[in-house]
């Protein structure tokens, strides 16, 4: 009677332990990205008859931040709110002896729907450890993939071999842009600690304009999109259990 009874609580606090840990995402659902990237352009004005090329004329700089919430442990919304530079450059030596640069401010914002391949209890883990044996088991390794829509705010500006903003041209346009964009992409982070993680991104963006770069040929017949190459430091931010967060006290 006494072994069984043993048995018995012994289950009761294994089971209990499994359940804590894979319920401590819900103690953590809020998260804060701030990211540093390139933006490679594909549009009107660049190298667009040589994809790989193109894919490194007239990088630019991007800065931006995503918070993010945990509906599941395995999915995730965000917002991505980005401030992006690109622009291009034509081929001196291209047969329509057109020879355009141009440079673009933007800024994107983008709602986006994260799920996690690797990062929950089924995937890779690792653990902290002392002395006394584990002190931490969180989830070290994510890897995710991410699709969403929202929009980009644009203004460009196109320049001639003189210097010269070309006006004579019907094509050019440097008026504030807005359109429709469309994110897919995926990304991977490590865990440093439990409030900290590093990671990278790589995505592409879909839009619904030919006028991000300032002009439009009328040969053109794709809209313009981007590749954005991002690095990123994460700040977890834990909550209560009214999924409150908390950011006054400290936490492991």
């Amino acid at each position: 009677m006494k072994r069984t009874f043993w048995i018995l609580i012994a289950t009761l606090l294994v089971l209990t332990a499994v359940d804590a840990n894979g319920q401590r995402w819900k103690l953590r659902r809020y998260e804060m990205d701030i990211y540093l990237g390139v933006v490679s352009f594909a549009g009107d004005i660049g190298l667009a008859d040589r994809p790989l090329a193109n894919a490194f004329n007239g990088m630019r700089p991007s800065i931006g931040v995503i918070p993010r919430f945990k509906i599941r442990e395995n999915l995730s919304v965000s917002l991505d709110l980005g401030y992006l530079m690109y622009g291009g450059k034509d081929d001196p030596g291209s047969s329509h002896g057109r020879v355009y640069t141009f440079n673009s401010q933007a800024f994107q914002h983008m709602a986006r729907v994260e799920y996690f391949l690797v990062g929950t209890e089924r995937g890779l883990t690792g653990g902290i450890y002392n002395r006394r044996g584990m002190v931490n088991n969180y989830n070290r390794l994510y890897l995710y993939l991410y699709a969403g829509a929202g929009g980009i705010l644009s203004k460009a500006k196109v320049k001639d071999q003189n210097g010269e903003e070309p006006f004579s041209n019907p094509a050019y346009d440097n008026t504030l842009q807005y359109t429709a964009g469309f994110p897919v992409g995926g990304g991977i982070k490590f865990a440093l600690d439990p409030r900290w993680s590093v990671g990278a991104e790589l995505g592409y963006q879909f839009t619904l304009s030919d006028k991000l770069d300032g002009y439009q040929s009328r040969w053109s017949n794709y809209n313009d999109s981007y590749y954005l190459l991002s690095v990123k430091a994460v700040y977890m931010v834990r909550n209560d259990r009214k999924n409150r967060p908390i950011f006054n006290k400290y936490y492991r």
